[in-house]
Parts: structure tokens; C-alpha cells; sequence
């Protein structure tokens, strides 16, 4: 254990030197590994829970990922670890207007990037990797790696062929993987836009599909759209043919979708709901946001979902917001999340109260999590957290302090969690964090060290999150750690 720790401090120390020279902005991440592997560590998610929102990041899907998020941890998956500084926003949006420019004028220089992702477990094995080369020509993309795929482009028309899943089919279910092609045409009217699809992969799976995005106010803005699809397949165990029917609901208001086996008539349909609204009022602005899953016994063939909500008749969560208009900003939060498995009717339930004020230099945050309402809250989950945040030039320093304790009516108070940490931001793209947790109260007991640092420049970006852990019996060694590499060209 002892030979693993000194390539991965090394690597981390590099980051972090490299951390300090000056880069170009770029992209902001909502919901980051760093911040999994705190709701891992202290506690608050389980380990299959965390690989699923870490699968999910790896794959791209940072919606359902933060979907996830929000559901285990009943905590926001917006990042509030190193919060960008205020210059570097500016900055961000003029690239960003500017690459918005670039990109409606399709470019004759190939140009793309060369990505790689990778998990390690705490032997310092791969858990999981993925690659992936992009090269982008005129309106084609190439993709290569774990997914294959080549893309058309061109005034809302699009085709696909090779590996085909949620994004090119636009679904606001996770699919599976599906080996084919896909095509979109769109033809225009005046009261909107009618969008005709179709898929088939090389299981013969055939997919037909229609969508309408109708136009707003006299500038003809589009913020909302449905779909229908069919789904026809062949199963290769039986080569039965299966049929399925799909729709779907997008807007700024959420989304709503629903999948139904015409066999199984008699069955719930497979059901996401997404709901959001934010409404400003005169001293406070209320804003509340609802994810769910609902479906029986059987599940489309087709559809990729989490291992909890396969297994739940009944998965979501709710989250209500009021956020006061005074000088500190106090925000009080509530959230509750429910599953209902497929076996029985016992819901497990969950609640949590938070309430956060306080100015930029020192602003703390409380909450009470009741881990089983069902159990009547015998078990609770207090914690407390002081941030202090300085901005200096276009560079921030976070800095914080945690403690959290668990609460079971007839042990009274379990040993408390305490953690101390750093963050610092250069801009969007370049930002370090470290954080020394002591779990189970006592430092002889464990300690851990969770580190991340975040490099990037136009043609490099590189990235590392990893927590080490010492015991009472085990020597400092990394737990977990996620990385990512990628050269842009």
C-alpha cells in the first residue's frame, strides 16, 4: 500500500504546481467528481451510488448524473467548492459568444481533441476508463474510442452512424447503446417546426419518430417541444418482435416522458418527471424543483436506468427554496427524497432542512437530515459549515470548516466528523483544493486527505481528484481517485 501512495502524491503535486501558472478560461463544471467523492467520504452516499453518478459524469450525462445527485445526497449538485471569480465570468461569456460565432460557420480546418477518463479503487486499479478522439470537419464529427460514431450536421438536419444512445436520439430517458444509424430532417412552417427521425441499428431495432416545436411571440422563439416515437424490435433470444410506444415533453419548465409496452397492458408504464419554477416576489425568490421516476414491473429493453430506480416503483425527490432579498442572501432549504421498491410497499424516506446566511468573508450553513421518516427520524444527520471566501484580482481563496454528527434516539450522539479546507481559483479552467476530514472523531483513529486540482490552457486540460486515507491498521493510502487528460487540437 505504501508503493501506491508516492506515484499519486507526486502526480497531485504536479497539478497543483502547475495550478499556479497563468491559463486561459474555460468551461465551468456544475457537478464534478471532487464533489462526489465528498458525499462519498463523509458518508452521505454509498459506494454504488457514487460509481453511479461517477458513470454517468464519465459518459457525459451530467443531467442525470445531477438528477442522482440531488437524490442521494439531497444536496444541490452545483458545485460550491471554488466558486468562479467574478472577471472570469465576464471573460467566459465573451468566449463564449465568440465561440457561438465560430461555430455557425462550419470550419474547413479539421479540429477537435484527444480525451481520457479514468477511476482508480483503493488497490490503485483501473475501476474504469474511457477514451475518446475527436476530430471535427466542416458539419461532420468524428468520435473514436469507447464510443464510435460519425455525425452530420447541417440547419437543424442531422445523421448518425455508429454507436447510438441517449444524446443522438434526444431522449430524456437514458437508452442504451445501439448499433446503427439515426436520422433527423426538419421541415418549417409558420407556427412552428416539425422534426421527422428514424433508427435502425443492426439488431434490427426500428424506431420511426415525430416531434413539433411550436414558435412563441412574433420573434418566433422555441422554448418547448414534444415527441412521439414507436419502437419495433427483434429479441435475439426468441427473435419475437416487441413493441413500444414513447413520448416526450421538453421546455424551460422541465420535462416530462413516458414509455409504454403495449403487452403489458396491465403494467404501470416507465414515467420520468421533471419539474422546475423560480418566481421572484419582493423580498425573498422562491424557487422549487421535483425529479421522479414511476414505472411496474417490466421495463423497456431499450432503456439504460440506475440499479435504485429499476428497482423502485416509486423514485424522486423534492426541493423547495426561498432565498431572502437582504444583504447576506439567507437561503432556507427543504428536501425530501422517497423510493418505494417493487417488493412491497415500505417507502424509505428522507428529509432535510438547511438554512445558510451570512457574507462572502464568513457565511455559514446548517441542516438536519431525518435519514428514515418511515422510522419515525430515530436517526438523524446534523451538520454545521463556515465558509470564508476572498476575491483578490481575478483569484479567489475559499476557505472552510465542517463538522457533522449523527443523532440515533436511544445511542445518543456518534463520533463527529471534523474537516478542515482550502480551495483556490485562478479563473474557471485552473482552481486546487485540499481538505483534511477526520471521520471518526479522533485522528489516531483515521484521517483523510481529499485533493483536486483542475489545469487548462487552450490546447491542455488535466484534472485530479483523489482522497487518501490513514488508519489505525493501514498506512496513508489512496481510496479513490478520478483523472482526466485531454489534448485539444
Amino acid at each position: 500500500m505504501r508503493i501506491l501512495y508516492r506515484p499519486y502524491l507526486t502526480v497531485f503535486l504536479i497539478l497543483f504546481a502547475l495550478n499556479l501558472t497563468p491559463a486561459n478560461a474555460g468551461s465551468a463544471h456544475g457537478l464534478t467528481e471532487a464533489q462526489v467523492f465528498e458525499w462519498w467520504d463523509d458518508g452521505i452516499i454509498d459506494g454504488d451510488e457514487a460509481r453511479e453518478i461517477l458513470d454517468l459524469l464519465e459518459e457525459g450525462n451530467e443531467q442525470e448524473a445531477c438528477m442522482l445527485a440531488e437524490v442521494y445526497a439531497l444536496e444541490s449538485c452545483a458545485s460550491e467548492e471554488v466558486p468562479k471569480p467574478k472577471k472570469a465570468k465576464r471573460k467566459e461569456a465573451k468566449s463564449r459568444q465568440k465561440k457561438t460565432k465560430k461555430e455557425s460557420r462550419p470550419s474547413l480546418v479539421p479540429h477537435g481533441y484527444i480525451e481520457w477518463r479514468g477511476r482508480t479503487d483503493s488497490l490503485g486499479r483501473l475501476e474504469s476508463g474511457r477514451t475518446e478522439l475527436r476530430l471535427n470537419f466542416y458539419r461532420y464529427s468524428l468520435r473514436l474510442g469507447t464510443q464510435s460514431l460519425l455525425t452530420y450536421r447541417n440547419e437543424g438536419s442531422e445523421a448518425h452512424f455508429g454507436q447510438i444512445s441517449t444524446k443522438e436520439l434526444h431522449s430524456v430517458i437514458p437508452l442504451d447503446t445501439l448499433w446503427g444509424t439515426a436520422l433527423f430532417y426538419p421541415l418549417y412552417s409558420p407556427i412552428g417546426i416539425f422534426r421527422l427521425g428514424g433508427l435502425l441499428d443492426t439488431a434490427k431495432t426500428i424506431r420511426p419518430s415525430f416531434a413539433f416545436t411550436p414558435f412563441r411571440g412574433p420573434k418566433k422563439e422555441k422554448d418547448f417541444e414534444m415527441e412521439l416515437a414507436y419502437w419495433n424490435h427483434r429479441h435475439p433470444a426468441d427473435s419475437v418482435e416487441r413493441h413500444s410506444v414513447s413520448a416526450q415533453a421538453k421546455g424551460s419548465w422541465g420535462n416530462f416522458a413516458v414509455w409504454w409496452i403495449p403487452e403489458n397492458a396491465g403494467d404501470l408504464p416507465l414515467m420520468k418527471l421533471q419539474l422546475q419554477h423560480r418566481e421572484k416576489m419582493e423580498y425573498a425568490t422562491i424557487a422549487w424543483k421535483t425529479d421522479a421516476y414511476v414505472h411496474g414491473d417490466s421495463l423497456p429493453e431499450e432503456s439504460r436506468l440506475s440499479a435504485t430506480i429499476a428497482k423502485s416503483k416509486l423514485w424522486g425527490s423534492q426541493t423547495v427554496g426561498v432565498t431572502a432579498h437582504d444583504a447576506w442572501k439567507s437561503k432556507w432549504t427543504l428536501n425530501a427524497r422517497t423510493m418505494i421498491p417493487l417488493e412491497g410497499d415500505t417507502s424509505k424516506t428522507r428529509f432535510k432542512a438547511s438554512a445558510e446566511s451570512g457574507p462572502g468573508v464568513l457565511r455559514g450553513t446548517a441542516s438536519v437530515t431525518c435519514l428514515s421518516a418511515e422510522g419515525h427520524c430515530g436517526q438523524k444527520d446534523l451538520a454545521l459549515k463556515i465558509r470564508s471566501s476572498w476575491n483578490v484580482d481575478r483569484e479567489q481563496l475559499v476557505f472552510s470548516g465542517k463538522v457533522r454528527a449523527r443523532h440515533t434516539r436511544d445511542e445518543g450522539f456518534g463520533s463527529p466528523l471534523y474537516e478542515a479546507g482550502i480551495a483556490y481559483a485562478q479563473d474557471a479552467a485552473n482552481s486546487a483544493s485540499i481538505a483534511i476530514t477526520i471521520p471518526k472523531g479522533a485522528p489516531s483513529r483515521e484521517i483523510q486527505l481529499r485533493s483536486s486540482a483542475e489545469v487548462g490552457n487552450d490546447l491542455l486540460q488535466l484534472s485530479l481528484a483523489v482522497t487518501f486515507r490513514r488508519t489505525a491498521e493501514e498506512a496513508m493510502h489512496p481510496l479513490h481517485a478520478a483523472m482526466k487528460a485531454k489534448v485539444m487540437f
